[in-house]
């Protein structure tokens, strides 16, 4: 929960250290929470300015949301891909747009 607050607070140099200890220790088959939390950790990669990784943690967040229907994980989904798109230019972010947000 601290991750997410620190997300919304626009913190990423709190967020994401606890955003991946947790990544690194969750239970994959929790998929929905799993999307979500990287969901988080990819909006506060953005915030650090680090649009490779947010884009790695973008696709693998969109990738597992693809297996279930959920609307909060659509709803962050279109967040995750909204920040990534001032970062069209980068090769690895423009892939995720041009992958999912059609």
């Amino acid at each position: 929960m601290d991750a997410r607050v620190y997300t919304e607070l626009r913190k990423p140099l709190r967020a994401v250290p606890l955003l991946q200890e947790v990544l690194s220790r969750y239970d994959s088959t929790h998929t929905r929470e799993l999307a979500l939390y990287l969901s988080w950790l990819a909006v506060a990669l953005v915030d650090a300015n680090e649009p490779e990784e947010a884009a790695l943690a973008a696709r693998r967040m969109l990738d597992l949301s693809a297996d279930f229907a959920s609307d909060r994980t659509t709803q962050r989904g279109r967040i995750v891909l909204t920040k990534l798109e001032p970062f069209r230019d980068i090769p690895e972010v423009r892939e995720v747009l041009d992958t999912y947000a059609a």
